[in-house]
């Protein structure tokens, strides 16, 4: 018995129906609980290492990739390093098992496509050639270019130092607020717009490293003879895997898409499909080193835009990642890179709106016979007030980025690598020290930096700490104390933990150091 179902590439394909009391629903069932359990017992260690700290105060370093920036920047060797060095190793040799069975943003996604499904609710899921590289050049941002950019400027390695334990566990993540919003747009928006595993897709630089390592893995789906192409699998694939393609041309599956949730084995009424660890055998190769069923061409993929409308796509979601990235001193990286790859969909899907005659975003209709919806309208006002947000807030960063790059220039010839006051001795710079071999060149630098602050502070919509900080530092390498303890104070109310220090600093060195001490 047979019936037809819809791929993720829209092509009809024939169901071959399972035995009665063994159909492929039931069996995808229980491999699905076994990894919902294992994700829960992952953020159970997470809760238990989030209490260990909150009682003994100090513990384990956190277990998040990001810190491993840490490490290669400031030689920070942290937990997060070596969980993230191990799970590279682990995917040359297993292949991505880490992301779909220990990734708690995984799980998030995971959780949002079934409570979509359950809504009736299923997104198509998003095709393009370019945006994908997104994650690569995230990962290279993050993991080379602190290497490539002390080379080029000549900064000394700092030397390797233990930081496997910490008493300042959450120094390094966002506040709470920020956080619940982080998973709601990289666990559950991005799922609804951009399909299963969006965020894996478009946004996320470890997953482009594990989709480098993969290439090598040892570990692939495979399958026998006794595949009958039905399609089920790739019917049922959340990474947007062609299963039934790849194992029809290569024998297994070569998709560095593929994050072996096991789901595709599962659901297979024939059984045909499992999980094989042998040789390392290359995409262009495989179809040759393995008997395969039913050897034809390499599935050729759809994409949903021209390469033309992408590269506007690619425009827009550089410039949102430009303009949001640690706005003021709030929005953390991986959150600009998704809201930028959601923003580059929006962008294509309004460039499309203009250009036929009926448009829809998932469930959603924008445009009906020509004519614009309500919803329509909606989507128009909210994209233009967005775009005129992304506007305004690039050119907030702009100004910034260039007073800090200008007083970069100056603590490069310090051997400081960028804008941190706690490197710099106060003393030196009230007492006229650090000024003193300050060419002509140098004065005009710091004031381009100065101007450039300035600028960023008179369009910002809030006090933002390196901007008040850069104005301070500039004044008093220009030995002009006008303004610089108000510019210090607004420094403090962004951040007192951080400013604290050196505004008592300040405070001592004017000789008021009554004052210094009320400063808490």
């Amino acid at each position: 018995m047979t019936k037809q179902t819809k791929c993720k590439t829209g092509t009809e394909l024939p169901i071959i129906g399972a035995p009665p009391g063994n159909s492929p629903e039931q069996k995808k069932r229980g491999r699905g609980r076994t990894r919902a359990l294992v994700l829960i017992v992952v953020h159970l260690v997470i809760l238990a290492h989030i209490l260990h700290y909150y009682f003994a105060g100090r513990t384990v370093s956190p277990l998040e990739p990001s810190e491993s920036m840490y490490t290669l920047e400031l030689g920070h060797v942290n937990a997060g390093a070596v969980l993230f060095l191990l799970a590279i190793v682990s995917t040359v040799i297993f292949g991505r098992f880490f992301c779909g069975w220990g990734c708690h943003v995984v799980a998030i996604q995971d959780l949002c496509g079934h409570f979509l499904r359950r809504f009736g609710l299923r997104p198509k899921p998003f095709r393009s050639r370019l945006l994908v590289l997104i994650p690569y050049a995230l990962a290279f941002y993050m993991f080379f270019w602190p290497t490539v950019k002390r080379l080029w400027w000549g900064i000394e390695r700092p030397p390797f130092s233990n930081h496997l334990m910490t008493e300042r566990f959450w120094a390094t993540f966002p506040g709470v607020a920020v956080s619940i919003l982080t998973f709601f747009v990289c666990g559950g928006l991005i799922v609804y717009l951009l399909g299963n595993k969006g965020f894996c897709t478009y946004a996320c630089p470890y997953g482009a490293l594990f989709s480098i390592s993969d290439r090598l893995a040892f570990g692939r789906i495979r399958v026998t003879d006794a595949c009958h192409q039905c399609g089920l699998c790739t019917a049922t694939c959340t990474s947007n895997v062609q299963v039934h393609a790849e194992v029809r041309d290569f024998g297994m599956v070569v998709d560095t898409g593929c994050m072996k949730c096991m789901d595709c084995v599962s659901v297979c009424p024939n059984e045909a499909l499992y999980f094989g660890l042998t040789g390392s055998v290359s995409a262009t190769d495989a179809g040759r080193a393995l008997p395969i069923v039913d050897v034809g061409k390499s599935a050729k993929k759809e994409y949903d835009y021209s390469l033309a409308e992408e590269l506007v796509g690619l425009l827009v979601a550089g410039v949102t990642v430009f303009a949001l990235r640690e706005l003021y001193d709030i929005v953390p990286l991986l959150l600009s890179v998704a809201v930028a790859a959601i923003t580059a969909f929006s962008a294509l899907q309004l460039i499309k709106s203009f250009r036929k005659r009926d448009r829809r975003i998932q469930n959603f209709q924008l445009k009906r016979n020509g004519r614009f919806t309500r919803t329509g309208f909606l989507f128009l006002a909210l994209a233009a007030g967005w775009l005129v947000f992304i506007v305004h807030s690039s050119i907030v960063q702009y100004h910034r980025y260039q007073g800090r790059e200008q007083l970069n220039r100056i603590y490069r010839s310090w051997r400081l690598d960028h804008l941190n006051l706690v490197n710099v001795a106060w003393d030196d710079l009230m007492n006229g020290n650090a000024q003193a071999n300050l060419t002509e060149k140098d004065h005009a630098i710091i004031d381009q930096a100065f101007r450039g602050y300035q600028k960023s502070d008179e369009w910002s919509l809030l006090n933002v700490r390196e901007v008040k900080l850069g104005l301070a530092v500039s004044k008093i390498l220009k030995r002009d104390m006008v303004d610089v303890e108000s510019y210090l104070r607004d420094a403090y109310r962004c951040d007192p933990k951080g400013v604290r220090d050196i505004l008592r600093d300040f405070l001592v060195l004017q000789g008021r150091a009554d004052q210094a001490a009320e400063i808490q």
